[in-house]
């Protein structure tokens, strides 16, 4: 059995911690803080700057926390992740298809 502490590909939590997690990047925020009162802090996701456009009411939007367990099972925060839509826009796409058509 491999050291946590040496081993790089071990995870850094263990399965009964409680940690945050960054549903959208599919990432562990950090571990759960506690205030005094023995309650579970709430950590607020970071609003994106807002445009004048965007009008609408705004709520705040807070982490989901669990155990590294259920996390990693509900969110697939190991093993493989899933492919990446394409960025590119058509008119992207036609003009690089244009200028190298693939059957040359």
């Amino acid at each position: 059995m491999s050291d946590p502490a040496t081993d790089p590909l071990a995870p850094a939590f263990k399965d009964e911690d409680l940690v945050y997690v960054d549903p959208d990047n599919r990432v562990v925020v950090g571990r759960v803080e506690f205030s005094k009162t023995g309650n579970p802090k709430s950590m607020a996701i970071p609003k994106a700057e807002t445009t004048v456009e965007d009008k609408r009411p705004s709520w705040r939007k807070f982490f989901p926390w669990g155990t590294y367990r259920s996390m990693k099972r509900i969110y697939r925060l190991e093993g493989k992740q899933s492919k990446v839509m394409p960025d590119k826009t058509l008119d992207q796409v036609i003009e690089k298809a244009l200028e190298q058509p693939f059957w040359d």
